[in-house]
Formats: C-alpha cells, structure tokens, sequence
C-alpha cells in the first residue's frame, strides 16, 4: 500500500511539473532563472530568484556537492535540474557468531529531470557474508535487488523549520539467488537538516519506513531513525557524529531494535568530488559489533 501511495504521488508530481514546466519555460528563460529550487516554491509559483527574510542564509559552498553518503540522513538537497552524481564505496561489517559481510560498490546514480526540485536515483550493489551456525558455516553472496527511487526537494530552511526533502523509493527483485528478497519491496524516507552556525556547524535527522528483507523470501516492515552532526574543520574538511537506529516490526519473529554509533571525515578534494571514511560500532546486543567503509561521490 505504501509503495503504491508513493508511486501515485510520484506520478502526479512528475505529471504536474511537466506541465508547469512546459506553461512556464518562456517566462523563465527571459527571466534567466534556472526555476522553483523546491517544491513548494514551484507550487506557490516562485522561480527561486528572490527568498524571504527568514530563509537559510546563502554559503560561500553552496554550489559544492552535496552527497548522500556517508551519513546515513541523505542529503536534504537534489542534484539540480541535468546535473547528474555518481555515489560509491565498500563497507565491511563484523558480528557475532562468526558473522563478516562485504558490500561493494555500493552505486547510487542521482540524475536531475523535468525541474529543479527531482531527481530520479537507481543502485546496484553486490555483498558477500559468511556466518556460522550451530557450527554450520553459511556463506551467501551476489548482486543485490535492483534499487529504484526518486527525491523530492520540498523546502529550504526557513528560520528553526528544517530543510526537507522525501525519497519513495523500492528495490526489485533482481539479485541473485542467494541474496535476493523476491519481492518487491518499497519505502519512504524523510530527510531534514538545518545550517546551525553557516559553514561551521550542521544537524541532519532522518525518519525512514522501508519493507526490509527477514529471511528467505519474507519481508518485513522497519523504521528507522538517523541523527547526524557535521562539523566543518576547514574549508575541505568535514567531520561528523551519528547515532542511527533501527526499530523491526512484524516478520517470522520479534527483533529488539539496533543502535550504532557512526563517525567518520568527509574530504573534499573539489566542488564536484568528495571522498570519506566512517568507522560505526553496535550499542546493544542485537547490533552488529564493528561497521567500517570508505566511499566517493562524483558530480558531473
């Protein structure tokens, strides 16, 4: 029901800015614009070029690259209307009984269409894990379930009201065997962040509820929370805190939630190419104990 929720809102969204786009493209040429950055301000009929009193103060890095990774909030912003951002890295993750994964390459393409304010996204990744059970060593690898979503860029910072934006997204049943859910499964996540002191201090939160693998051939419905503080050490260099958490509901049997908490850097060699490392560690014993990765994120 979720995943035909958002795919009827998607269509509506992408139909209605078609036509807006199509209605209003003269008036933006002459004006000079590049169009509504948000939602909203396609909706109330601003074209971007002049902002309120209250709204987030212009950074002298607004124009850098704004990734998705590795924070586990997603950027609050799209990539902009025919700019396009290739996203990847590998993690490797440490549990008990034995458990190890490998997850590579970990590939989000982020295209800007029809405005400003969307952006349509496709993943493909491949893991390899091993645990061992009863004494039984159970290893499981190949490409995962095709992943398929869209971002939404709502609003911009407005005072103590965050920025916002949503992605529906779904992966479909693709992967190999040994991995795959076999079902299609969707989800929708709310990302927010909010320039605290400009160019210094940044908070971004996180609310998702996705349908998540449980066992072979069985999902189940899981939401989860991320909450992210970004500290900008120079220019380049950025630094930041998390703490995620991840709550199950439903499934063949009852699952405690997990915690984690994440650091890491994120160095930006250019306005267009980042790279990062993150270092994550379980805070309770549901959670895996050691989460390690380090990632890129190229704008074109």
């Amino acid at each position: 029901m979720v995943g035909l929720v958002a795919a009827a809102a998607l269509a509506v969204s992408v139909c209605a800015g078609a036509a807006h786009a199509q209605n209003a493209s003269s008036n933006e040429a002459s004006a000079g614009g590049g169009g509504a950055k948000t939602f909203f301000e396609w909706l109330l009929g601003s074209n971007g070029s002049s902002k309120s009193s209250s709204s987030k103060p212009a950074s002298k890095d607004e124009d850098r690259i704004e990734p998705d990774r590795p924070h586990f909030p997603e950027a609050s912003t799209t990539v902009g209307l025919g700019r396009a951002v290739l996203e990847g890295g590998y993690t490797f993750t440490s549990g008990g009984n034995g458990f190890r994964s490998h997850s590579s390459p970990e590939a989000l393409l982020r295209v800007g269409v029809i405005a400003e304010w969307f952006e349509f996204r496709v993943g493909q990744n491949f893991l390899a894990q091993r645990q061992t059970l009863n004494g039984a060593v159970l290893d499981s690898s190949g490409a995962q379930d095709l992943y398929l979503g869209a971002k939404l860029a709502l609003s911009e910072q407005h005072g103590v009201l965050p920025q916002v934006a949503v992605i529906p997204q779904m992966t479909v049943p693709t992967g190999n065997g040994a991995v795959t859910a076999g079902r299609v499964l969707p989800g929708m996540n709310v990302d927010a962040s909010w320039q605290v002191i400009k160019d210094v201090f940044d908070i971004e939160f996180l609310v998702a509820n996705n349908a998540v693998q449980d066992g072979v051939r069985s999902s189940r419905l899981e939401v989860a929370t991320g909450l992210t503080g970004a500290v900008h050490l120079t220019k380049q260099l950025e630094a930041f805190a998390e703490w995620d958490a991840f709550y199950p509901a439903g499934g063949l049997s009852p699952a405690p939630p997990r915690h984690y908490a994440v650091g890491g850097l994120v160095y930006f060699l250019s306005s267009n190419f980042e790279a990062d490392i993150r270092l994550g560690h379980g805070l309770n014993s549901n959670s895996n104990d050691w989460i390690a990765g380090v990632g890129f994120a190229a704008r074109y």
